[in-house]
């Protein structure tokens, strides 16, 4: 069974962190309403667990050719994260992502969120190891990542909508992506001690 279960807050640290999908949905909820947004979000629910899976296969398959890939992936999840950190401390894009987008369809979601960078951290860096020795653990963890996606799809469609309306007193985009920042990479320790 999986006994540690902090990679729950790494999880959820990253699906709030500000990204492609993240932007997408804000927008999205700006433009179309929370409603059709929110029927949306099984697209990206999809998108993820393929992305998910694929590169979780790909490690399964390449460790016996070439078991060095998962501590070049684990290394390259560590320095992902503190590259996004260091980005998110700098940036405030989502108040000029404004009209670029009319009308989000599922599969652009899918297809954003399929090719999100965000998969391969989740496959090789965030879920615990034991994911993959069973479907079991597999259904478990896949299970509490959507129980996870969900509160921060929706946390991203009512806040983005907010911001991108101008409804937002005294808190600005980059102080988010500041603090958005801060939380990655706190949560991200114990995951990122756990490889070393």
């Amino acid at each position: 069974m999986i006994e540690n279960w902090l990679f729950i807050a790494a999880m959820l640290a990253v699906l709030l962190i500000p990204g492609p999908t993240n932007a997408l949905l804000a927008n999205s909820a700006y433009q179309q309403g929370f409603g059709k947004t929110f029927t949306l979000v099984p697209a990206e629910l999809l998108g993820y667990l393929y992305g998910i899976s694929i590169w979780a296969l790909l490690v399964h398959l390449s460790l016996p050719i070439w078991p060095m890939l998962i501590d070049l992936l684990h290394l390259a999840s560590a320095l992902y994260v503190f590259w996004l950190a260091f980005h998110l401390w700098k940036t405030s894009h989502l108040e000029s992502h404004g009209l670029s987008r009319k009308a989000l369809t599922p599969s652009q979601l899918f297809i954003s969120t399929l090719k999100n960078p965000k998969t391969i951290l989740f496959a090789a860096g965030i879920f615990p190891v034991e994911t993959w020795d069973s479907f079991a653990h597999y259904f478990l963890v896949m299970g509490i990542f959507s129980l996870c996606l969900i509160p921060c799809a929706v946390f991203w469609m009512y806040w983005g909508r907010k911001v991108l309306a101008g409804n937002m007193k005294g808190i600005r985009a980059d102080q988010w992506y500041k603090g958005s920042a801060l939380f990655l990479v706190l949560c991200m320790l114990p995951v990122v001690v756990r490889f070393f």
